[in-house]
């Protein structure tokens, strides 16, 4: 009697780990082959999260230097210990909450739109793109308070030498004195470009749509959250 031999158990694909959002940075047509592979974001998260924490760190005594000039300017009082503990455990959740939440949205949209080409697009794998691509987001929000702590927070004495301290946005063109539209332009930069151009090309490898149509759809996605998240 011949045995049939049991058929080989199906291939655990190999993790890429932090090599997934380094490459979406140096070689992103091998992130997104990692990614249609892996479906892996966890790294990418933890990377994102790292970035906001040296952020905060490095931006911190800088905005409590402004909050202090522009309370004494208004004839406000000095911020106390407490209102300091809750502005860094606001920014500290923020941190988290915040990247979360625009790529869980991210990946919704996207996941809906390949539906209609694919029944039985994973959810995951465009949960994973979404957040290994907003990694030179997180970059490029971590530079930014690089180039803030290069100068003394006694420097800063307004909010517009604090977000042009790296002029990568288009913050450089909001009129002198003109608040909210220093802040709204300043979230359209250099980075936040690659990043959803980023998603744009790997929509349209991992979806099979157009990259036009991807392209579109990313910097709606960039405008609704620039919209969404203004002051």
């Amino acid at each position: 009697m011949t045995v049939i031999p049991p058929a080989p158990a199906p291939e655990t694909p190999v993790r890429a780990g932090f090599a997934l959002p380094r490459d979406i940075i140096i070689a992103p047509r091998r992130a997104f082959l990692a990614i249609a592979r892996t479906n892996e974001w966890l790294p990418a998260l933890a990377v994102i999260i790292a970035f906001g924490i040296g952020t905060t760190a490095l931006a911190m005594p800088a905005i409590l230097h402004i909050a202090t000039v522009t309370g004494a300017a208004a004839k406000h009082a000095p911020p106390t210990p407490v209102q300091i503990r809750e502005v860094a455990w606001m920014f500290t959740v923020g941190v988290v909450l915040v990247p979360l939440l625009i790529i869980a949205f991210t990946a919704t949209t996207l996941t809906l739109v390949a539906r209609f080409k694919d029944p039985q697009a994973p959810y995951v794998r465009f949960f994973a793109l979404a957040a290994n691509c907003l990694v030179p987001s997180a970059l490029g929000d971590f530079l930014h308070a690089v180039a803030v702590a290069v100068h003394s927070p006694a420097s800063y004495n307004d909010l517009r030498s604090f977000q042009l301290a790296l002029p990568d946005s288009l913050g450089v063109f909001a009129a002198p004195g003109n608040g909210s539209e220093l802040d709204f332009l300043s979230r359209f930069g250099l980075f936040d470009a690659w990043s959803f151009v980023l998603i744009a090309f790997g929509f349209s490898a991992l979806a099979g749509v157009r990259f036009t149509t991807a392209l579109v759809m990313a910097f709606v996605l960039d405008f609704t959250y620039a919209v969404f998240f203004f002051d």
